[in-house]
């Protein structure tokens, strides 16, 4: 002979632990999608550092370019400078070589 309250109690006691599975199935399901999210926010940080850090690079290589065709320049200027002085140097050498052996 069952007593109502006893089985009442042990329908009770089973819901209350289908109740607990159930709630810890959900905390795991959020737990696993806080971890998936999390992931994907660090993926998308991840790719933003990437393309920050490309940029970056992009504008260094820039800057080293410029700066590279600015020293070219310079130095083809100097170079240019260099030439001319070492012309009338010659010039200058050879008008006094021209005045020595002529006597004027």
């Amino acid at each position: 002979m069952a007593i109502p309250e006893i089985d009442q109690i042990k329908r009770s006691e089973e819901e209350a632990a289908a109740l607990i599975e159930a709630a810890r199935h959900r905390r795991m399901l959020a737990i696993e999608e806080a971890k998936r999210e999390g992931e994907g926010l660090v993926l998308m940080r991840l790719s933003d550092a990437e393309k920050r850090l490309r940029e970056e690079r992009e504008r260094a290589e820039s800057q080293v370019a410029r700066e590279h065709a600015r020293l070219m320049d310079e130095v083809h200027h100097e170079a240019g400078q260099i030439r001319a002085y070492a012309e009338r140097q010659k010039n200058t050498a050879v008008s006094t070589l021209i005045r020595l052996i002529t006597g004027e």
